[in-house]
């Protein structure tokens, strides 16, 4: 099955609703890029890779040599003596002061430290690509809550356009009992359905509220922000593509599978991590000692020792074989999550693959259902205003095409939602708007 999608102009009665705006509109760019420098969720993400990058440090900075420092001050309540002779002399000082300077250099004979720089680094990759699905998410939320504006905007444009009709059919009513031609209780009707409409534009107006602050909200700033958005001239198109095709593509592309890839990597390394735990290990310590008040016993100012330390396990009461154990369910539990991300993929993708078919499918059948709605209204408010039909078949005309505009709005920001969806699905949403 494929999916053949031309550019479709949207219909000209898309507008700027007549509120106060911003004299500035917000591009669909310029919010992205808001976001992505303001989004608390894309902060925090890009904390946690630059945390995981300096583990990577860390991890490196145990294969080189340590040196440390330190002095000690120590006084006696008193000095022992001892006797040579007629005269007592003093073994020691009351006070005494030394400073010690200690190298130790780790000898990475069975290669924990260097197995455990690698997977620092491969958790590094882990970081990086779940940063990427943020940032794809976060392009996503915008996207919609951005169309959301727009689309918000136009159910303003739509219920504004029903008001105007019901005002305009309660001035020929007024002016129709005014000639004694139409009874009371007509004008009650065309006053009851102007007031409902009124109360529709406000309802209009509330949601379009909302959008401006989901979309402030995602863009990290005060919710109170006016927004004028930038009205779409033309759906976008979708080239010609199979289902399988698409899925494959969101296999290569797609973070979160390779990321899933990753911890599968991350969870071998790990494994050959924890059977160096039965391994020899070998340190090397330099010590430099410096007396800085010598004493008859103890002249000697400065002093230098080296040891060199192998350590070899011997029994650890099965510790090592238990880490290698919960290692290797990692390894597992790893495979299977990279299974369950390439099913959740592949539904994803099948999902708004399908309801971007189904959304252009709508738009073509609301687009005609907009026409004859346009058609049966103009000929019902010809034989109103001729007298030659009741006031409830122009009511019963104008609420249909008002019901046809809405289901015009929807089905073309159903599209647009649809279409950014299927983007974020096969995993290229973020390409064009890569972190500058």
């Amino acid at each position: 099955m494929r999916l053949k999608l031309p550019a479709l102009c949207l219909v000209s009665a898309l507008c700027i609703p007549t509120w106060s705006q911003p004299s500035n509109p917000l591009t669909l760019d310029e919010a992205i890029q808001l976001a992505l420098r303001n989004n608390r969720a894309v902060q925090i993400s890009e904390r946690n890779l630059e945390k995981s990058r300096n583990a990577v440090r860390e991890a490196r900075g145990n294969a080189l040599p340590q040196i440390q420092g330190n002095a000690t001050y120590t006084r006696f309540d008193r000095v022992a003596t001892a006797r040579f002779g007629p005269q007592p002399i003093r073994l020691g000082n009351i006070e005494n002061r030394t400073a010690r300077i200690t190298l130790t250099q780790v000898i990475d004979i069975s290669g924990i430290v260097s197995t455990a720089i690698r997977a620092a680094s491969v958790f590094v990759s882990i970081s990086e690509l779940q940063y990427e699905q943020t940032r794809n998410d976060t392009i996503l939320q915008v996207v919609q809550a951005y169309q959301g504006v727009a689309r918000a905007d136009e159910f303003v444009r739509v219920a504004e356009e029903a008001l105007k009709n019901a005002q305009e059919r309660l001035r020929i009513i007024r002016a129709q009992v005014d000639a004694g031609v139409a009874a009371q209780f007509d004008l009650l009707r065309a006053e009851t359905a102007v007031a409902q409409a009124e109360q529709a534009l406000l309802n209009a107006r509330n949601q379009r509220e909302l959008a401006v602050a989901a979309l402030n909200n995602l863009l990290g700033r005060d919710l109170n922000t006016p927004v004028q958005v930038v009205k779409p001239t033309e759906l976008p198109p979708l080239q010609e593509a199979e289902l399988e095709t698409l899925t494959q593509q969101a296999f290569q592309n797609r973070p979160e599978i390779l990321a899933a890839e990753r911890g599968v990597e991350l969870a071998r390394v790990n494994i050959r991590n924890a059977q160096r735990g039965s391994l020899p290990s070998l340190v090397l310590t330099g010590q430099a000692d410096f007396n800085l008040n010598t004493s008859t016993f103890n002249p000697r100012r400065e002093s230098y020792t080296g040891v060199l330390v192998l350590s070899v396990p011997i029994w650890d009461s099965g510790i090592t074989r238990a880490r290698e154990a919960q290692a290797r369910d990692d390894l597992e539990i790893a495979q299977l999550r990279l299974q369950q991300a390439k099913e959740g993929v592949a539904l994803e993708v099948r999902q708004a693959y399908l309801n971007l078919q189904d959304a252009q499918k709508r738009l073509a059948v609301a687009q005609k259902g907009l026409e004859q709605a346009r058609e049966a209204l103009r000929l019902a408010r010809v034989r109103f205003e001729a007298g030659v039909s009741p006031q409830l078949e122009i009511s019963d005309a104008e609420l249909a095409f008002t019901q046809a505009q809405t289901n015009l709005v929807n089905a073309q920001f159903d599209y647009l939602d649809a279409y950014a969806a299927l983007q974020r699905a096969i995993g290229v949403i973020g390409r064009q708007y890569a972190k500058r």
